[in-house]
């Protein structure tokens, strides 16, 4: 079931437009608040939330509103940004800014000149740099996924995949696209920064070539090879062309681990954030911590013991037992 043109959410306060698309588990809607102002709501399938069990759709709801919260922190003009969730009908929803103009995949019906696809690129990057910092992963970075804000030079990042590692057999067949790192294939391999960085190049791969990249599985099983994209296009520069490879090598481990790291590849260099100063709450839990350790310290030395008798002035002979400590990998 989805959500038709003109209905209310949240007592009249959201009125659906019309349905943007679907992702692996979600459907993005172009709705208007009582302002009239545009905005994009996120919501779950509801037909396909019938299909999980008990336990299934509250693990569903418990990564998505857990990864919502990551993307919220993720304060950067090209990252889309977060305005509240709530729940309608049951349903965990995510209220996000609208992003007007067209997406990045309506350029590649062109080959664009390396130094404004690198413009877009960067720009992505270094939202990258900051979506990692909070300990979220995109996992869907394709040209159709990168908004272009209508009259400016400027890429947002949208459409993130916020189900984490929640996978489902209705919805795998999303990963065998053109874009898709290897591991995305994969339930039990694990997906990193590393996978962000292979979709990233083979996004520049198909703004720099105008064609599609063949998928990570066709190339491992070996029906399809990666050329080069400087075979396809002369103008691309040794650089550009050794790094959109390193990029996009099929295992994980093999690409470079940050996108700090392949930006430089491409001869970019991203100023390092400012230490911030951590907020309120944050603070508190710091303190907490730190006073827990130090009493486990002092309890473990003997100078501190709840509920017992103040020392005796009597000196006793103390055992010292040697213990030796382990070290799981």
């Amino acid at each position: 079931m989805t959500w038709t043109t003109g209905q209310t959410l949240q007592n009249g306060r959201y009125t659906i437009e019309k349905k943007l698309g679907r992702g692996r588990f979600c459907i993005t809607y172009l709705a208007r608040d009582k302002s009239g102002n545009y905005l994009v709501i996120k919501a779950p399938d509801e037909d396909l939330l019938n299909q999980l069990t008990s336990y299934e759709r509250n693990s569903l709801e418990s990564k998505l509103s857990d990864e919502a919260r990551k993307l919220e922190r993720c304060k950067h003009p090209h990252v889309v940004r977060v305005i509240k969730t709530f729940k309608e009908r049951q349903v965990f929803c995510i209220a996000m800014e609208y992003v007007p103009g067209d997406t990045l995949a309506s350029l590649t019906q062109r080959v664009l000149p390396e130094k404004e696809a690198l413009n877009y690129i960067r720009q992505i990057g270094e939202a990258l740099i900051e979506v990692h910092r909070q300990g979220l992963l995109h996992r869907d970075i394709k040209p159709a996924n990168i908004m272009l804000r209508a009259g400016k030079n400027e890429a947002v990042l949208i459409d993130f995949d916020l189900a984490e590692e929640f996978d489902y057999p209705f919805t795998s067949r999303w990963r065998n696209e053109s874009f898709a790192a290897i591991e995305l294939n994969s339930s039990t391999r694990k997906r990193r920064d590393s996978t962000d960085i292979y979709s990233l190049a083979a996004t520049l791969y198909n703004l720099l070539t105008g064609e599609k990249p063949p998928g990570a599985i066709k190339r491992k099983d070996g029906t399809k090879s990666l050329k080069p994209p400087k075979e396809l296009n002369p103008q691309i520069s040794e650089r550009v062309n050794q790094a959109i490879l390193q990029g996009m090598k099929l295992e994980p481990e093999a690409r470079p681990q940050t996108v700090r790291k392949w930006l430089s590849l491409l001869e970019f260099s991203i100023p390092r954030l400012p230490w911030k100063q951590p907020s309120w709450a944050v603070t508190v839990e710091i303190i907490v911590v730190v006073a827990t350790v130090i009493s486990a310290i002092f309890t473990a030395l003997g100078y501190y013991k709840p509920n017992s008798p103040p020392p005796s002035s009597e000196v006793t002979p103390t055992k010292i037992n040697n213990r030796q400590s382990t070290t799981n990998d």
